[in-house]
């Protein structure tokens, strides 16, 4: 008993040299200020827990040494594109929009370009059979870059035509992250017999445990001969597909592209492929060689986003799309936890007269984001943005469409974790009739949802405004 009586000033001086230690490293790691004070407060508040979440899920150094590795490979191998197959959209459909190809050049050296062919595919209903039909004609490469793949009906599919490419000849790489994706033991050896190449990306030893894991691949990427592209929000999972055997409608938007854009695609692929692989695609490999057959001219930018690029590119194409609009802003996404330069955005949009109108899932998979995101409603209504609560299923569109004439699609969520940490990408288009198309996408599900008031916000429960108030200050960190 003595023994505990000496040692216990000792341990608590210790501890405290440990916190003080933990809190100085925080701070000289240069975050944002919002993000530092949120992992103190956690660390003052639950001391031990704090301590491994900042660990496990704050702490960047070796991340900064893998992404800084990736970022020279982009910088070096993959700007040695060569740029003469490709004929840029230099006449856009709106002025409003004419220093929008400036931005996405300057921010990260990408272009508009014109020959390409855009298809809209509502929920997994809607892709998968085109997505299949795609993948069976494959005749040189097959190349899917995934947040989910997971074991399930359509995935065995997928799989099935993977492994059937691979013993044809055909190149088949596979990226899966390794959080958000389950594959058995099995499927992955089957997989490699049949000479399928596939890596996680960012391995860890507790998926299980690790469901909002830093520096994710968010993506949802397939390129299939250089030709054919997909993106938008659809995994590879029965849950996207209705009716679902949970009995969950999800609602979802991807989009097919053929044309020039798929090269950009493809050049995010090989980013991610020599990531985590350290293998070097050859880049005579992804040259577009049939634009005779493109019979689209939308012009179309591919923007990717992570934690190694040197600038938030899809936040800062965001923010200038939504102070751009003339007349309205229409956005869906599951996750809204925005940072301040896209709240200000919104609300000063909204308050020049630009109708502006949120459409969020009522009741989303992810409770802490969901609380968070009802901190900046008062502020949001009060400055005459419209928000929406869809109630037919879950929400999971991650879509904005400016003045009838811009629009973009693809896996980015409107929160702190897509902008700052995730590996996302979304495409770009200027175009009316896609813009439109969307448009009427956005007011058929206004039909299944409600306008939110203040009043609703105020007659919530007090703990349930406690709640909100303690996720809104964990919120750079969710």
């Amino acid at each position: 008993m003595e023994f505990i009586e000496t040692i216990k000033p000792f341990t608590l001086i210790a501890y405290y040299i440990f916190v003080s230690f933990v809190v100085l490293l925080i701070i000289l790691d240069n975050k944002k200020p919002e993000k530092a004070f949120a992992f103190i407060f956690l660390i003052l508040l639950f001391p031990i827990a704090g301590i491994v979440i900042y660990l496990l899920f704050g702490a960047q150094y070796q991340k900064k040494k893998l992404f800084t590795k990736k970022r020279y490979f982009d910088d070096v191998y993959l700007n040695k594109i060569n740029e003469e197959q490709k004929e840029y959209a230099e006449t856009l459909v709106d002025s409003s929009f004419a220093k929008l190809p400036t931005l996405f050049y300057n921010i990260e050296q990408v272009n508009f370009t014109l020959n390409n062919q855009i298809t809209l595919l509502n929920n997994g209903e809607g892709k998968f059979p085109v997505f299949i039909r795609e993948l069976e004609r494959a005749r040189e490469s097959i190349h899917l870059d995934y947040y989910i793949i997971r074991e399930s009906e359509i995935a065995r599919q997928v799989i099935d035509i993977l492994c059937k490419k691979a013993t044809e000849g055909v190149k088949v790489r596979v990226i899966y992250d390794d959080v958000g994706s389950s594959l058995s033991r099995s499927t992955l050896a089957r997989m490699r017999e049949s000479g399928v190449a596939s890596y996680p990306y960012m391995p860890v030893v507790f998926s299980r445990l690790a469901h909002k894991a830093n520096y994710r691949n968010h993506r949802k990427i397939a390129v299939i001969d250089n030709e054919v592209g997909f993106v938008g929000g659809i995994n590879i999972n029965d849950k996207y597909i209705n009716p679902s055997k949970s009995g969950l409608y999800w609602r979802d938007t991807h989009i097919l592209i053929k044309g020039e854009a798929v090269i950009d695609l493809q050049y995010l692929f090989i980013s991610d492929w020599y990531f985590v692989s350290g293998q070097k695609i050859d880049l005579d490999e992804v040259r577009y060689r049939n634009l005779s057959k493109i019979r689209g001219t939308v012009p179309t930018s591919i923007l990717g986003s992570d934690y190694g690029r040197n600038n938030q590119t899809i936040k800062e194409a965001f923010f200038r799309m939504i102070t751009s609009a003339q007349e309205e802003v229409l956005v869906t996404t599951p996750y809204f936890v925005p940072d301040d330069s896209i709240l200000n955005a919104l609300k000063i949009t909204a308050k020049s007269g630009v109708k502006v109108t949120l459409l969020l899932p009522e009741k989303p998979d992810s409770r802490t984001a969901y609380y968070a995101s009802q901190t900046y409603f008062k502020d949001l209504l009060k400055s005459g943005v419209e928000i929406n609560y869809y109630t037919r299923g879950m929400m999971h569109s991650k879509t904005m469409i400016i003045d009838e004439a811009i629009s973009t699609v693809g896996s980015t969520n409107m929160d702190q974790r897509s902008f700052n940490l995730n590996a996302e990408v979304n495409a770009f288009m200027l175009s009316k009739k896609i813009a439109k198309d969307l448009k009427s996408n956005f007011m058929n599900d206004l039909k299944d949802s409600y306008p939110l008031t203040i009043e609703m916000l105020r007659r919530r429960k007090w703990y349930v405004k406690v709640i909100c108030s303690i996720a809104r200050l964990l919120a750079p960190i969710l």
